[in-house]
C-alpha cells in the first residue's frame, strides 16, 4: 500500500479575523515556505490550498519576492490554482464560479501554471455544475471531502457526472483535508497516525493507494516531512510490511491511480449530505442583507456592466478589460466559503460590504460611461421629442414595463416608440429639481436649471439584445388605457385576478386555467436557537404566523398601468429566544407588503419591508402549492435540478448519528417550482438563496426573509448536536436589527415550469429593462433602435456577454436551462460580426468542434443537452 503525502495548508483568507489580521500570518508562513523550499530539495512540493489570491496577497506586501516564487511555480515544488479563492459552490452565481477559476488561471500563467485539479478541501456541500466547470478548464479531476456518505460511495475515487454529461475523476476525502497533519517527529504519533488511515481508507480506496493530506488551517509547512518519511519509510521496510510514504503533489497521486485502471462508481448532480461531516445545510439563511448585496452587485456585472460596454465596444468604443475585472476580484474575493456563507466576525462582515462597495463604484462609474457613449452615438429623431433609450440585456424579444426619470419643463407630455406610435404611461413621482446642482461649479456659480424630475412606468418592447428610443414630447396630449388594475382588494389583468384576504394573504386566480390558488404570501416567526452556519429551533418553539390575523390593507397605487396594494402586518413576537425556550416579553415586529401588479405580465411581484425589534428568530413567507406533488424543481447555476419533497433521511438522521439534521432545506438561484404537470406555482425571488418545502407531497414553499443569531458558533444545537462549528464570538450584527427589505414574486401557470415559461420570466423579473434620458443634445449616426443579438429559443440564457479576455472578439456564453435537451437553436447576429467559433471556459479556441455552423448572419446550434454551457467567440 502506497501513501501519497501531500504537504498543504489551508489558508481561510477571512473568518474569525480579519483579512489584514490573518495576512500578517500569511507573510511569515509565505517567507517560511520559500526559504524552505529553495533550501531542502527533498521537500518536493507544497500545494498552496488552491487559490492563487494568496500569492496576490503576499506579493501586495513584497513584491520583490515574485521571481523566487516564479521559479518554485515553474520546477514545480510550489503548486498554485487553478481558483483565486476556495468558494463556495452554491450561494454564487455559476458565471461567478467562471470567473473565479479564470481570474485563477490567469494569475497562474504569469507564475508558470496552475494545478489541473479542481481542489475543494473545505466547500459546503458540492454544486452539480461543478465538472463541467472543470472540463471546460481542461481539468479532469476533483479532490472534495464534504456532502457524500457512505451509502453513496464505497470508494473514495470515483466518476462525477455534471448534468449535461461532463465527468471528471473526482476523489472524496472521507477524513477530511487534514488526515495527514500529525504526521511529526513524534515517531510515535507518525506510526499512529499512518496506522489510522490504513485502517479507516485502504478498505475504501479503489487501488492500493492513499491519498494523505499533510497540513491543516493556517498551518505552516513541516520541514521535517522529509525525514519523517524516511524513517516511517525504513520501519516498514525492516518489518517486511509492504507500506510505502511519498512525498508528492495531488496531481501525482490522480496519475498513479489512474494508470492502475481502477472500475469507479458513477456518481451524478450535487452532494449536500452532512452524514460523517457537516455540509451546513440551512447555511443559506443567514446575513440575508450580505447575500442580497452578492445577488445585486453579480448582477450589476453580469446583466448590465459587461452586456452594455459589449455594445459600446462593438460600437467602436473601449473596452477595458482591466477595471472590470478588478471589480469582479472585490465581488469574488468574497466568495471564499466562509464569507459569503456569513459564518466570519462581525469585523469581517464589514470588510465584506465594503469590497461590495468598492465593485458597486467601479460597476456603476463604467456602466454610466457606456451608456454615455453609446447614447451619443445615436441619430435622434429631434422632431418627434426629446430622447429616452431603453436598453435590453437579453437575447430574446421583451414586452415589459420599464421605470424611467425624465427631465422636463412640463407635466403635459406624450411618449411615442420611434416609429411614432403613443405609448400609455403611468407617473409614479414629479418633483422640482435644480439640474445646475449635478454639475461641478468652477469659478462662477452655475445658472439655475430648474425642471420636473418625474419617474414613470411604461410598458416597452424590444426584439434582442440592444437598445430602443422612445420620444417624450412636451406640451403634447398623451395616449392612456382605459381602466384601472386595482379596485378595493383586487388587482387584476388580463392574467391573473388578485385577491387579498381579510388575514393579509393572497388569493389568486389564474385566467388561463381557471385555477385559484390559496394561501399565498402567509408569514411565519419563530425562534432560532442556531448560529451563523445553522438554523435551529430551542427545545420549546413558539411560532406565529399571519393566518387568521387583520392587518391594515391599503390600495395606495392605481392607474391603467399598475396597481398597489399595501398590507400592513404587526408580528407580536418574543424579544428574544435561547437555546431551551423563547422570551415571554413581546415585541412589535412591523412588516409592511406591497403587493403589485402591471398590465400584460404574468407575475405578482411582492417588496416586503421588515422592521426587525427582536433578537434570536426567523421570518419566513409561506405559498401553498395548491398542487400534489413528490418533487420540485429549483434553478441552480447553469440550469435546473429536480430535487424531493420529502428526504426520508429528516425522520432518523438523529438515531443514525449524522453530523446534523438532513431535511428539504435548499439553495436557489432565481425560482422554484412546483408543479403536478397540470397546474403549478413558482415563486421567483432577488438574492434570496434558501426556501424550505414543508408538507411533503402536499408542498408548501416557504422562503427565508430574515434569520438573526447572537454568535458565530453554538454547541449542542437541535438540528446539529455535538460540538459547534467555528468559534463562540458575539456577532451583534448577525441579528440583523432594523430594516430590511426584500422581493419576490408569485407565477401560477399551467403544466410544469417549461409550459409556464419560468425561466424566462425569472431571468426577466431579475433582469428588468434599464432606461436612459440623455440630458445634453448631441447627434449621432446610429439607428435609434439597434440589436446585436436575437434568438427566439425558449430556454436558452445568458451567462456572460463580454470582450474576450485575450483578443478583439466579443465573447458570448450561454447556456440551456432546463433538465431537458434543446434542439435547433438560432442566433441571429448583427451584421458587424463576421466569424464565430467555439471557446473553452479558458476563452481558448476549441478546434475542429463542429457543434455550431455560422451562414448568413445566424449561428446554429443543432444540440444543447440539459444544463450545458456553450462559450461562443463572435468576431468582427
Amino acid at each position: 500500500m502506497n501513501l501519497y503525502v501531500v504537504c498543504h495548508t489551508h489558508w481561510d483568507r477571512e473568518w474569525h479575523k480579519t483579512f489584514h489580521e490573518y495576512r500578517v500570518k500569511l507573510v511569515e508562513f509565505m517567507d517560511d515556505l520559500i526559504d524552505l523550499l529553495e533550501r531542502d530539495e527533498n521537500y518536493t512540493s507544497f500545494l498552496l490550498d488552491g487559490q492563487t489570491v494568496v500569492l496576490e496577497d503576499y506579493l501586495d506586501v513584497k513584491p520583490y519576492m515574485k521571481e523566487r516564487i516564479r521559479r518554485l511555480v515553474k520546477a514545480g515544488r510550489l503548486v498554485i490554482g487553478p481558483w483565486y479563492v476556495q468558494p463556495d459552490e452554491f450561494l454564487v452565481s455559476g458565471e461567478s464560479l467562471i470567473r473565479n477559476l479564470l481570474i485563477g488561471h490567469e494569475i497562474g500563467k504569469d507564475f508558470g501554471r496552475v494545478m489541473k485539479v479542481g481542489y475543494l478541501p473545505d466547500s459546503f456541500g458540492q454544486a452539480a455544475c461543478i465538472p463541467q466547470l472543470l472540463k471546460g478548464f481542461g481539468i479532469d479531476s476533483a479532490v472534495f471531502w464534504r456532502g457524500v456518505t457512505d451509502e453513496d460511495l464505497d470508494k473514495t475515487e470515483f466518476l462525477w457526472e455534471s448534468p449535461d454529461g461532463s465527468r471528471v475523476f473526482a476523489v472524496h476525502l472521507p477524513l477530511g483535508y487534514g488526515n495527514g497533519a500529525s504526521l511529526s517527529k513524534n515517531m510515535a504519533m507518525s506510526f499512529e497516525t499512518v496506522e489510522e488511515n490504513l485502517k479507516k481508507l485502504a478498505s475504501k480506496a479503489a487501488t492500493n493507494n492513499i491519498l494523505l493530506m499533510c497540513g491543516f488551517d493556517q498551518r505552516f509547512a513541516d520541514h521535517d516531512i522529509p525525514e519523517i518519511i524516511k524513517e516511517l519509510n525504513s520501519y516498514y521496510k525492516e518489518n517486511g510490511k509492504d507500506i510505502r510514504l511519498i512525498q508528492c503533489s495531488i496531481e501525482d497521486y490522480i496519475e498513479k491511480v489512474k494508470s492502475e485502471e481502477p472500475s469507479l462508481k458513477v456518481l451524478k448532480g450535487e452532494f449536500r449530505k452532512g452524514k460523517s461531516m457537516r455540509v451546513h445545510v440551512s447555511i443559506g439563511g443567514t446575513r440575508l442583507d450580505i447575500k442580497r448585496d452578492n445577488f445585486n452587485t453579480q448582477l450589476l456585472y453580469e446583466r448590465y456592466l459587461e452586456p452594455i460596454s459589449t455594445m459600446a465596444y462593438i460600437l467602436g468604443h473601449k473596452y477595458d478589460n482591466d477595471i472590470i475585472n478588478r471589480g469582479w476580484k472585490y465581488i469574488i474575493q468574497n466568495h471564499a466559503h466562509d464569507s459569503i456563507c456569513t459564518v466570519c466576525t462581525d469585523d469581517t462582515h464589514r470588510e465584506m460590504k465594503i469590497r461590495f462597495e468598492f465593485a458597486k463604484q467601479i460597476g456603476h462609474t463604467l456602466l454610466n460611461e457606456k451608456i454615455s457613449e453609446i447614447s451619443g452615438d445615436i441619430a435622434y429623431k429631434k422632431e418627434m421629442g426629446k430622447p429616452l433609450i431603453v436598453f435590453n440585456t437579453l437575447m430574446r424579444k421583451r414586452k415589459e414595463p420599464v421605470e424611467a426619470t425624465i427631465y422636463l419643463d412640463t407635466e403635459e407630455f406624450s411618449l411615442t416608440d420611434n416609429e411614432g406610435r403613443k405609448i400609455p404611461y403611468q407617473i409614479m413621482s414629479v418633483k422640482d429639481v435644480n439640474l445646475a446642482e449635478k454639475e461641478i461649479e468652477i469659478g462662477v456659480k452655475n445658472p439655475d436649471r430648474w425642471v420636473k424630475e418625474i419617474k414613470l412606468v411604461f410598458i416597452a418592447e424590444l426584439d434582442g439584445f440592444g437598445y430602443r428610443t422612445y420620444y417624450v414630447k412636451e406640451h403634447a396630449k398623451s395616449n392612456r388605457y382605459t381602466g384601472f388594475i386595482g379596485a378595493g382588494n383586487i388587482l387584476e389583468n388580463e392574467f391573473y385576478r388578485v385577491s387579498v384576504e381579510d388575514d393579509g394573504s393572497l388569493c389568486i386566480t389564474d385566467k388561463e386555467t381557471a385555477k385559484t390558488y390559496r394561501g399565498l404570501n402567509i408569514f411565519e416567526e419563530s425562534g432560532n436557537a442556531g448560529d451563523e452556519y445553522d438554523f435551529s429551533p430551542p427545545k420549546e418553539d413558539v411560532v406565529i404566523t399571519t393566518r387568521g390575523s387583520r392587518p391594515e390593507i391599503a390600495l395606495v397605487e392605481n392607474g391603467p398601468l399598475f396597481a398597489r396594494i399595501r398590507i400592513s402586518h404587526i408580528l407580536n413576537v418574543p424579544m428574544d429566544t435561547d437555546s431551551m425556550k423563547r422570551a415571554e416579553k413581546t415585541c412589535p415586529c412591523p412588516v409592511d407588503c406591497f403587493v403589485t401588479l402591471y398590465r400584460g405580465i404574468k407575475r405578482v411581484d411582492i417588496k416586503t419591508v421588515i422592521d426587525n425589534r427582536a433578537k434570536n428568530h426567523r421570518i419566513r413567507v409561506l405559498f401553498d402549492g395548491n398542487v400534489e406533488a413528490h418533487t420540485h424543481i429549483a434553478e441552480q447555476q447553469f440550469g435546473v435540478l429536480k430535487r424531493d419533497n420529502f428526504l426520508k433521511e429528516q425522520e432518523c438522521w438523529d438515531k443514525e448519528g449524522w453530523e446534523e439534521r438532513y431535511y428539504p432545506v435548499y439553495p436557489q438561484r432565481s425560482f422554484v417550482d412546483v408543479s403536478d404537470g397540470q397546474y403549478g406555482l413558482a415563486i421567483l425571488n432577488k438574492g434570496l438563496p434558501q426556501y424550505e418545502i414543508l408538507n411533503k407531497d402536499k408542498p408548501i414553499i416557504a422562503l427565508t426573509l430574515l434569520s438573526g443569531t447572537d454568535y458565530m458558533g453554538k454547541n449542542d444545537l437541535r438540528y446539529r448536536p455535538g460540538r459547534r462549528s467555528g468559534l463562540h464570538i458575539a456577532v451583534p450584527d448577525s441579528q440583523l436589527l432594523g430594516v430590511h427589505e426584500v422581493e419576490y414574486s408569485i407565477v401560477p401557470h399551467k403544466g410544469d415550469y417549461i409550459a409556464g415559461d419560468i425561466i424566462e420570466s425569472a431571468h426577466s423579473y431579475i433582469t428588468p429593462l434599464l432606461s436612459f434620458m440623455p440630458l445634453n443634445e448631441t447627434q449621432g449616426e446610429l439607428n435609434d433602435e439597434l440589436y446585436f443579438i436575437k434568438t427566439e429559443n425558449k430556454g436558452i440564457i445568458e451567462s456572460s456577454i463580454k470582450k474576450s479576455e485575450h483578443g478583439p472578439a466579443v465573447v458570448l456564453r450561454i447556456y440551456n436551462g432546463t433538465d431537458l435537451p434543446l434542439r435547433n437553436i438560432v442566433l441571429k447576429l448583427d451584421d458587424r460580426f463576421n466569424a464565430v467559433d467555439i471557446l473553452d471556459l479558458k476563452e481558448e479556441k476549441i478546434k475542429n468542434n463542429n457543434k455550431v455552423s455560422f451562414v448568413e448572419n445566424k449561428i446554429n446550434i443543432p444540440l444543447l443537452n440539459e444544463n450545458e454551457i456553450i462559450s461562443l467567440s463572435l468576431g468582427r
